[in-house]
């Protein structure tokens, strides 16, 4: 079973082998998410293969077999994921006002045109630049740990 959305939470994450449990938001629910899970951080958008389980002490969870980071599918989701702590220097505020000026460009713009983020109130030329590198570092991480996730359920074997 496969499904789609964002980290709201994360309740436990172990530092040496990255397994989670994290409260999932999808389109339906609000669901408690389980599995390894390696660089991953609350506002996340993940697409999650796996199955829902009845834990005997904590209830309905998703266990995940596979994971895949997506971009946010949603001005809001984008939105949360900026303010999330991920990016150094953009917090709600900031956050709020990229996603309010850029709207479906955003992620062009934070990917392709840094300068352009100077055009907001607090950002510096400076800074832009900076925004731009780290969101680009955490893409191009995104891309390693996706390609390599597809092949973890075969080094365990």
């Amino acid at each position: 079973m496969e499904i789609k959305g964002q980290i709201s939470e994360i309740i436990y994450q172990n530092e040496v082998n990255s397994y989670t449990i994290a409260e999932f938001e999808t389109d339906e629910e609000l669901t408690v998410i389980v599995g390894y899970l390696p660089f991953i951080n609350k506002g996340d958008s993940l697409k999650l293969v796996g199955n829902f389980v009845n834990h005997q002490e904590y209830g309905r969870q998703f266990k995940i077999q596979t994971f895949e980071k997506i971009m946010p599918e949603t001005l809001e989701a984008l939105e949360k994921y900026l303010s999330g702590g991920i990016i150094k220097g953009v917090g709600p505020a900031t956050a709020k006002r990229i996603v309010d000026k850029f709207r479906e460009e955003t992620i062009a713009v934070l990917k392709f045109e840094p300068q352009r983020l100077a055009n907001i109130k607090g950002i510096s030329k400076s800074k832009a630049e900076e925004i731009s590198t780290e969101f680009n570092e955490k893409w191009e991480l995104w891309q390693v740990v996706g390609f390599l996730e597809r092949f973890r359920n075969n080094w365990s074997k």
